[in-house]
């Protein structure tokens, strides 16, 4: 076969390929190659090319040399045979069609004040980087600038206690939900019902079972929880995550009290604690603790851009030990080049201003939702006064009639079927209204009530 000379590969490099792949080990062992010099003359290449092409073989194994006689293929008698491997048919996910007025969860609306202020706090970081390349390269917990930033920002806004050695920098609240899980023993976990979907399965791979604590109009079900007595607890005690519910100061006490007397931990997933609009956030559970017994998950991804991947966890004092022996020759998880961005938004108060701009243009959002839904009786909202999404309850109508009818008119809301084990009712639905535009909302609501309406009267 001969050689491509326009070829990016270099020829000795093709040349050992070919003679690499024509290796063949009923066959080949012990075989003479040709001499270098008619190697050369048959490629028509020059004998330096062979030569580092023989190299190549005889460096990894498959030809050896007899001084004064020449080269021959080694005898690999363990040679893998070729074989096809039998793969279970992979069914490929379809993407779902575009829709002019989609409800997802977890995009917001890309705000270009707060934007321009991120790409010059991204800016100024690459020119730290270039300055400074080591500077920015963090260890495993994150860089302690940022560390040190959130430990204000927490205090300030959270009312959380806490030290920069505490923290670590992750790329998102599964991630620091899965560092904690690694640091505990096998156990059980207690999780919301209805919650975040995917939680029982990454428990499972932590050899961690999970039961489902059932979540009423007053947050999680301490009388089933104290039942149940898992040995970690993962509530959203702000914003209850899906329902919405806030867990109040009684039953909050009660909570800590349990983990305190049970030797408990409970993590606290503050996921959009920023986004109260009738009063102010209420304080992380966290800051009442005082038996070391919450761990604290929060994230940016709700601040700036969900896919940044930027999120941390307040670890409690009793497993700082046992992180660090375990995590201390481990890499950051997020790139400190992003990590330094985000000191920069700090340090210019821009993620201070992103926050206000942001909760100001949600809260009129929320309140067009709340007074879109109180002029009709098909649509049944859970008003929590927080958050950004909601979620509604569409009685009396079949989903898939609903979800077809509302597809026709290019609308998309997302069924609470994933969310909620044993759920009571097919007719619970998340609406995630944050990446719509104020005017994207007052065109999609109207259709999106008038097309339950008539279902809802048929």
């Amino acid at each position: 076969m001969p050689l491509d000379r326009k070829a990016a590969t270099p020829l000795y490099l093709q040349l050992y390929q070919l003679l690499r792949d024509s290796y063949e080990p009923q066959k080949s062992a012990q075989q003479k190659l040709w001499s270098i010099r008619k190697q050369a003359q048959n490629m028509h290449v020059s004998k330096t090319t062979v030569e580092q092409a023989y190299d190549q073989l005889i460096a990894e194994g498959y030809v050896y040399t007899i001084p004064g006689s020449g080269y021959y293929f080694n005898d690999l008698q363990h040679w893998p045979a070729a074989r096809q491997p039998t793969l279970p048919p992979v069914t490929p996910s379809i993407p779902a069609t575009p829709v002019k007025y989609d409800f997802r969860y977890g995009l917001t609306e890309v705000l270009t004040p707060s934007w321009n202020g991120w790409k010059k706090a991204v800016r100024a970081a690459l020119r730290q980087t270039e300055e400074q390349p080591a500077a920015l390269y963090p260890d495993a917990q994150g860089l302690l600038t940022l560390r040190q930033q959130l430990v204000t920002y927490l205090r300030q806004t959270r009312g959380v206690q806490c030290r920069a050695d505490q923290i670590v920098i992750t790329n998102g609240p599964k991630s620091g939900l899965e560092l904690l899980l690694s640091l505990l023993p096998a156990g059980t976990v207690g999780i919301e019902n209805p919650g975040y979907r995917g939680l029982t399965d990454l428990a499972a791979g932590y050899d961690q079972q999970t039961v489902c604590i059932p979540v009423t109009e007053k947050g999680i079900d301490l009388t089933t929880l104290k039942r149940l007595r898992p040995q970690l607890v993962y509530v959203t005690p702000a914003h209850q995550f899906p329902l919405g519910y806030g867990l109040p100061i009684a039953q909050r006490l009660d909570l800590l009290q349990w983990a305190a007397t049970e030797q408990g931990l409970i993590v606290e997933d503050d996921y959009d604690s920023e986004y109260r609009y009738d009063a102010h956030p209420l304080p992380a559970l966290q800051s009442l603790a005082t038996a070391d017994q919450v761990a604290y998950l929060g994230t940016f991804a709700k601040g700036i851009d969900p896919t940044s991947r930027m999120g941390y966890v307040v670890l409690p004092q009793h497993l700082l030990t046992k992180y660090h022996q375990r995590y201390q020759y481990r890499s950051a998880m997020v790139a400190g080049l992003v990590q330094q961005a985000m000191v920069n938004y700090f340090e210019s108060g821009a993620y201070y201003r992103h926050l206000s701009r942001s909760r100001a243009l949600n809260r009129q959002k929320y309140q067009l939702l709340a007074h879109s839904f109180s002029q009709t009786s098909a649509v049944q909202p859970i008003l929590t006064g927080a958050g950004l999404h909601l979620v509604i309850r569409v009685p009396q109508v079949e989903q898939a009639t609903l979800m077809a009818a509302l597809e026709a008119r290019s609308i998309r809301i997302y069924p609470l079927d994933s969310n909620w084990e044993h759920m009571p009712t097919h007719d619970y639905y998340l609406l995630g209204f944050t990446a719509l535009s104020l005017v994207e909302l007052k065109q999609a609501l109207p259709k999106l009530i008038m097309t339950c309406e008539r279902l809802a009267s048929a």
